[in-house]
């Protein structure tokens, strides 16, 4: 009987030692996976700006560009300035009388 019971708890350990191995195993291929999706965004965010930074150089090179790019920029600040005058209206700017 002594034999038997002992190799049924070798096996009980070989299989919880087998079973924390694979469960540690799980963890490490987790923290890896959340490591490369993590390094493929900072990538693919890193690839976006300088495929931005490109078209920018590459649509305001010259004359033409330096023309363009003046018209462009006064259209984003006249742009800008419309869009904060019509929310700083709708927000508090207009005067309310008391009697």
């Amino acid at each position: 009987m002594s034999p038997s019971v002992h190799s049924a708890f070798s096996n009980f350990v070989g299989s919880l030692v087998a079973i924390v191995s694979s469960l540690m195993q799980a963890i490490v291929a987790l923290f890896q996976a959340i490591l490369t999706f993590g390094q493929s965004v900072l990538g693919g965010v890193a690839q976006l700006g300088q495929t931005i930074i490109q078209l920018g150089l590459d649509l305001f090179q010259g004359v033409a560009g330096f023309i363009f790019a003046n018209f462009f920029i006064l259209l984003i600040l006249g742009g800008g300035y419309y869009w904060w005058s019509t929310r700083a209206q709708g927000r508090g700017g207009r005067v309310s009388t008391r009697k």
